[in-house]
């Protein structure tokens, strides 16, 4: 009798040990992970209208001749000023400097260097004497693509001279930071008067510079308190 005592006392043991240490069920697993799978909260653009102050940006451009050969480089945004209402674009000035043009395709120092001096002559942008450019916008329409939300309708001034484009835009506020960046897009240098080795002066295809050049844009700004 007392034999069978201990031998039940122990199986009894056993099945408690058992349960103490069975693996948590699905649903427990899930629990302890609620933490980790709630949605992220978001920080919405402040409600209201705002200007705000470009604290820096990039032109980045690219420019192909006939042959293929391409060459590209960028130009700093100096200044410039943002009008936000509840997170929207709704007007703006920005301003950029043509001496600072680079060229960035170019390894070789002396060859950047001569490119860079050539483009900003009398041939292409004459920076001595325009040394700035500004696009100014008063229209924002809505996009429909899926990774730029809005459209800039705006004037586009190089050498004084100004034409209308049309920029989308992807725009973020978080805080009192703005960051703006754009798609590629093209504009015809010819109609601002860039016309070196252009098809309009009927340059040999050979030695043909495209008048398709191809730029995008990134802006970080800070909101005027």
């Amino acid at each position: 009798m007392l034999r069978l005592t201990y031998l039940l006392l122990i199986f009894v043991t056993s099945i408690f040990s058992a349960c103490k240490n069975e693996p948590a069920t699905q649903a427990d697993a899930g629990n302890t992970n609620d933490k980790d799978t709630l949605p992220q909260k978001t920080v919405a653009p402040p409600a209201g209208t705002f200007v705000y102050t470009v604290t820096s940006g990039t032109v980045t451009w690219s420019g192909k001749k006939a042959n293929n050969d391409t060459h590209e480089g960028t130009i700093t945004v100096e200044s410039g000023e943002l009008k936000v209402s509840d997170g929207k674009l709704q007007s703006g000035h920005i301003q950029m400097n043509m001496n600072t043009l680079t060229v960035t395709s170019i390894k070789d120092g002396g060859e950047k260097r001569d490119l860079e001096s050539h483009l900003k002559d009398v041939d292409f942008f004459e920076v001595n004497k325009f040394p700035k450019a500004s696009f100014d916008f008063e229209e924002v329409l809505p996009s429909d693509m899926q990774d730029f939300n809005q459209i800039i309708v705006g004037d586009l001034t190089i050498k004084q001279k100004t034409h209308g484009v049309n920029i989308p835009v992807q725009l973020k506020v978080s805080g009192d930071e703005l960051t703006a960046r754009s798609p590629v897009f093209s504009i015809n240098r010819t109609k601002w008067g860039v016309n070196f080795r252009s098809g309009l002066l009927g340059t040999v295809k050979d030695k043909l510079i495209e008048d398709s050049v191809v730029l995008s844009l990134r802006l970080t700004a800070k909101r005027r308190l």
